[in-house]
């Protein structure tokens, strides 16, 4: 995989950092297709990776980008999670989409968890 479909692809990433990056566009009220389009995304691609949840991805070497996507990039990634996320059709559908993935992988984490403790205890 090329380092630009690496960046642009919804796949390379974790649902966390995916559910950030939503995140920082809803709260950029960049709800609509349009409006992501039409907006400069380049310091959401700063925020992004700059803030405190990558640098824990990054140090854990779950991220894979070494510099701030630029603001093409994220409209591209941004498109790509639409594509790949067909019943999302906003990036508030999309966040929500991203909240109960990783919800979802929390609870299986804290289960397995859960069972290792226990087995330690036998």
């Amino acid at each position: 995989m090329s380092s630009q479909n690496l960046v642009t692809d919804p796949r390379a990433y974790k649902s966390k950092d995916l559910l950030l990056l939503t995140q920082l566009l809803h709260g950029g009220s960049l709800i609509q297709p349009e409006e992501v389009v039409n907006a400069d995304l380049s310091d959401i691609g700063k925020q992004w990776f700059e803030h405190k949840s990558t640098q824990l991805s990054r140090g854990i070497k779950e991220f894979p980008l070494s510099k701030a996507p630029s603001g093409p990039q994220v409209l591209k990634l941004y498109e790509n999670m639409l594509e790949e996320n067909e019943k999302c059709s906003t990036t508030t559908d999309l966040a929500n989409n991203y909240y109960f993935k990783r919800v979802a992988e929390l609870e299986t984490r804290l289960s397995q968890d859960k069972d290792r403790f226990k087995n330690l205890l036998e």
